[in-house]
C-alpha cells in the first residue's frame, strides 16, 4: 500500500502514509544530500512539483563549474537537506499529524546516535493534497526544520534551496 500511496492508487491514503514512504524511499536510496537524478526520480512521486523542481535546480547548480580561480565551495555540497542536522539521522519515527485547512503537518522525531552524546530533534513535513477523489493523495511541499543548535539547517527546506539558488522571496 505504501508504494502506491504517493502514486494515488490507494484510497484513503493519509499524510502520514506518504511521509513514511518518503523517508523509507530516502533510506532505501541512501539519499543524504541533494539527490542525484536517479534518486530524485524515486522520491518525486512524494513531492509537490515545486519542491521537485527546486531540488532538480539545486543539483544542477551544485554540479555547475565554478569560475576559474574560485576557492568557493559549490552550493548544496554539504549536508543532508532532508533533516535539520547536516550529518542526517540514524533513526526516525513519525509523530502526530495536524490538519491545517487543506494542508497537513506531520511531525518526525529524529535521532543521530553517531554524535556523542546522541542528538535528538523534530522536523515537520508540510504536505498538500494532490489530485481529487479516489485518485487524490498527499505530497511533501516542504520540511520545516526544528534544529536548535548552531550548526544545522534553519527555517525550511524550500527556504534553504531558494537561498542557495538565489530565488529566495
Amino acid at each position: 500500500m505504501l508504494a502506491a500511496a504517493a502514486c494515488g492508487k490507494t484510497k484513503n491514503v493519509t499524510p502520514a502514509d506518504v511521509a513514511l514512504q518518503f523517508y523509507v524511499t530516502l533510506e532505501l536510496g541512501g539519499v543524504r544530500e541533494v539527490p542525484e537524478p536517479r534518486a530524485l526520480v524515486a522520491i518525486e512521486p512524494y513531492l509537490t512539483p515545486e519542491l521537485a523542481g527546486e531540488l532538480r535546480a539545486a543539483r544542477v547548480r551544485r554540479d555547475a563549474p565554478l569560475p576559474p580561480g574560485s576557492t568557493d565551495k559549490p552550493p548544496f555540497t554539504d549536508g543532508n537537506p532532508f533533516s535539520s542536522l547536516f550529518e542526517g539521522h540514524s533513526t526516525y519515527r513519525l509523530g502526530a499529524t495536524a490538519m491545517r485547512g487543506d494542508s497537513a503537518l506531520v511531525t518526525v522525531s529524529f535521532t543521530n546516535t553517531e554524535q556523542k552524546p546522541a542528538v535528538e530533534w523534530k522536523d515537520t513535513l508540510l504536505l498538500l493534497p494532490s489530485g481529487t477523489g479516489a485518485s487524490g493523495t498527499w505530497r511533501v511541499a516542504d520540511i520545516r526544520y526544528g534544529s536548535t543548535w548552531e550548526f544545522g539547517y534553519r527555517g525550511s527546506l524550500r527556504a534553504v534551496l531558494q537561498s542557495g539558488l538565489g530565488t529566495a522571496r
